[in-house]
């Protein structure tokens, strides 16, 4: 039989038990950093300025790939480095949750981002043709299609700074 002891005992560890289930559930989950944004025309420009730089060293590291003073292996690994830094810029433009105000010309200039993303996978691909001695075809080619990347880039650019408020 048992004893009023043992029942306290029992109800106090249910209870305890019962009591941590809970914090754990009311506690908020750690959801990694979040960005909070105010003005969102400065953390655009920032952005803009960001993206500015990248390009311009991707420009300067593609000059060198076709006069052959950068190495193919060399400028893949610029290309992928300078898609990682865009892709967190995809990112920051994502999560910054902009008003409706500034929505569109945030979603024009991701759409930007992304298309250099592409432009930067089509660099990398002429890099390794260039790695592996493809022909000249083969390399007009893919200029043409890095060109073409490009200037979606622009447009997409010219397009977020059209829809800023």
């Amino acid at each position: 039989m048992p004893t009023k002891k043992g029942i306290i005992i029992t109800i106090i560890v249910l209870g305890a038990i019962t009591a941590a289930s809970s914090v754990i559930w009311i506690l908020p989950q750690n959801r990694g950093p979040t960005f909070v944004v105010s003005d969102y025309g400065n953390e655009l420009e920032s952005v803009k300025e960001r993206h500015l730089l990248i390009m311009s060293e991707m420009d300067s590291d593609l000059d060198g790939l076709m006069n052959k003073t950068i190495v193919p292996d060399d400028f893949i690994a610029r290309a992928q480095t300078s898609s990682s830094q865009t892709t967190s810029l995809i990112t920051e433009i994502i999560e910054s949750n902009a008003p409706p105000q500034w929505s569109e010309s945030y979603l024009n200039y991701d759409e930007a981002l992304k298309k250099y993303n592409d432009y930067l996978t089509e660099t990398i691909a002429l890099a390794n043709k260039m790695k592996d001695n493809a022909s000249s075809n083969d390399i007009s080619d893919e200029m043409s299609k890095i060109e073409s990347l490009r200037n979606d880039t622009n447009s997409f650019i010219a397009k977020s700074n059209e829809t800023s408020p």
